[in-house]
């Protein structure tokens, strides 16, 4: 089964240059570090109230919950997976440049909105490109978290440089900054493409069902719950901290030094896991930091202590980004790949469009506080993801010798 699986991934993803992989990474998070902490301030700077502004960073959220799916399961039927991501790439290049010429609230949703459907599989679509490059390598976790490692330091830079300008020039440099990154991300997905003919090994056709679908149902909610349980933080930290006195460039500092922390996770982490069952025990830990670390984050803590809550950082988000795609790749099918990473970010883009609209809502009254609404999504999140780790490991225990 291993060795078709491989030939199949031969067909559906030929050999693309790692350093390419690696660069398409860097430029998808690079884009990504400008938008999730420093978006909202764009958005603030244009006049939106916290409710406004609440709103516009969910709506593109509740879009992808359909565009993810289907955009997947199409990457899935036609084969041509690095087609569909470049074509997906060049859309949010598109959108974010009519992005600069808009104003007013409606203007701005409606063109957040049709860029998110463009952009929501960009990740999936680019991890199951990876998986499928790295199938018959010896120790596919430890060269994807090397590959992936790329896109954390992409976010890193794309942090510090976005807090920078805010420091020398206005909010407007943000969605400047935001139109640069996509233009290049377009151009480094359309690297990845091959002239590779579309997927038809048959053997493959029916491999269509999941073995143990109650396992990968609760694997997707379980870890679209954790990450969506960073909502607070990606929707109102920046906020909060400006607030508090804190400085463009530290923001920018703490910002970074969470995504360093996924850096070193992605180079070591691999070393010590291998299998579903080891990616589910990563996801039950994830789960348990994360629900530490909002309930920290809802005291308010000084400068000191954030620094230490944003090491976590790699914790919350890289171990169950990490965790959660190697354990779908384990609990789905070969010609389910795509759409079981694409279920996973429409799942997690869903509850986190309730969970930002929830935090835009309460935080005017709420303040930080809205962490403890992060830390029960994160504590549902644990609840879920126990009986998968459980199961999967009483699964994989050799059984007990009978009694004479």
């Amino acid at each position: 089964m291993r060795e078709k699986a491989g030939n199949a991934a031969a067909v559906i993803a030929p050999d693309v240059p790692v350093g390419r992989l690696a660069l398409l990474y860097a430029c998808l998070f690079f884009e990504l570090g400008i938008n999730l902490p420093f978006f909202p301030l764009w958005l603030k700077a244009q006049s939106l109230d916290s409710d406004s502004i609440g709103i516009v960073l969910a709506a593109p959220l509740l879009i992808r919950i359909v565009a993810n799916p289907t955009v997947g399961a199409f990457a899935d039927r036609s084969g041509r997976i690095a087609v569909v991501l470049t074509l997906c790439a060049v859309l949010v290049a598109a959108g974010t440049g009519l992005l600069t010429m808009t104003n007013g609230f409606w203007p701005i949703l409606l063109v957040v909105v049709a860029i998110a459907a463009a952009q929501g599989p960009l990740i999936a679509l680019t991890d199951t490109m990876t998986l499928r490059r790295l199938a018959r390598t010896v120790r596919p976790e430890l060269t994807y978290g090397r590959i992936r490692l790329w896109g954390s330091l992409g976010f890193a830079a794309a942090s510090l440089v976005a807090g920078w300008s805010l420091e020398w020039f206005s909010a407007a440099s943000i969605i400047v900054l935001l139109l640069a990154s996509a233009i290049v991300t377009a151009v480094a997905a359309a690297g990845c493409m091959t002239v590779a003919s579309r997927h038809t090994d048959a053997g493959e056709q029916g491999d269509s069902w999941p073995a143990h679908p109650l396992y990968l149902a609760g694997a997707i909610a379980g870890a679209a719950l954790v990450q969506a349980s960073h909502a607070g933080f990606y929707g109102f930290g920046a906020l909060h901290w400006q607030a508090a006195g804190i400085s463009g460039i530290m923001m920018g500092g703490l910002w970074s030094l969470g995504v360093l922390s996924e850096v070193a996770l992605f180079a070591c982490l691999g070393y010590r896991m291998n299998g579903a069952g080891s990616a589910a025990g990563l996801l039950v830990a994830a789960a348990a930091a994360a629900l530490l670390r909002w309930g920290a984050m809802a005291q308010d803590p000084g400068l000191s202590t954030l620094i230490c809550l944003q090491l976590m950082h790699g914790m919350t988000f890289g171990a169950t980004h990490l965790g959660s795609i190697f354990l779908l790749a384990g609990l789905a099918p070969g010609r389910m790949q795509a759409s079981a990473q694409a279920w996973l970010a429409g799942g997690w883009a869903g509850l986190m469009a309730i969970l930002m609209t929830l935090s835009g809502r309460l935080y005017e009254s709420w303040g930080e506080e809205i962490y403890l609404v992060m830390a029960a999504a994160a504590a549902m999140g644990l609840l879920l993801l126990l009986p998968v780790a459980c199961g999967l490991r009483r699964a994989a225990a050799p059984p007990c010798p009978q009694m004479r």
